[in-house]
């Protein structure tokens, strides 16, 4: 079987120099846990997961404070941590994405996409041809040709 035969040509990307709040706001409304990132020629330059804005936003600490029968005592100024929470979102994709990207061709063998799926734990796929991003293979589209199949 052949990646043609499976990927999704639905796929939903975002471009390296929009904001992580966008990228966010995208893979919540979509529905997604990671997007492939491209340049302005549609070609795959990384990708940005949950666990990449995830990993960005933990640097963010909690505003110290007591709490006092149900009244909270801030230790520091509490807007700090609206200061900073609002610094980590407009940070650009391309400064959270990871990379090296690993893609596949429309007339690779399925056993190319599992064996990065298994060897490297990725959970999607892009899927290029002529160097630009034409559609994305995920773990439930394999399933899904696993059972239509039988």
């Amino acid at each position: 079987m052949l990646v043609k035969d499976v990927f999704n040509k639905s796929v939903i990307s975002i471009n390296k120099k929009a904001t992580i709040e966008e990228a966010t706001q995208l893979m919540m409304e979509k529905r997604v846990g990671g997007l492939p990132v491209v340049d302005d020629e549609n070609s795959i330059v990384g990708m940005l997961t949950e666990k990449d804005i995830i990993a960005r936003h933990k640097e963010i600490m909690p505003v110290p404070h007591v709490d006092v029968l149900g009244v909270f005592f801030y230790l520091e100024d509490p807007g700090r941590a609206n200061k900073e929470f609002k610094r980590a979102l407009a940070v650009m994709v391309e400064d959270a994405m990871s990379t090296p990207v690993y893609s596949v061709s429309p007339e690779d063998e399925i056993d190319v996409v599992l064996e990065l799926m298994v060897t490297q734990g990725y959970n999607r796929i892009p899927v290029e041809e002529n160097g630009e991003l034409v559609g994305i293979i995920a773990r439930e589209d394999l399933l899904k040709s696993l059972v239509t199949k039988q």
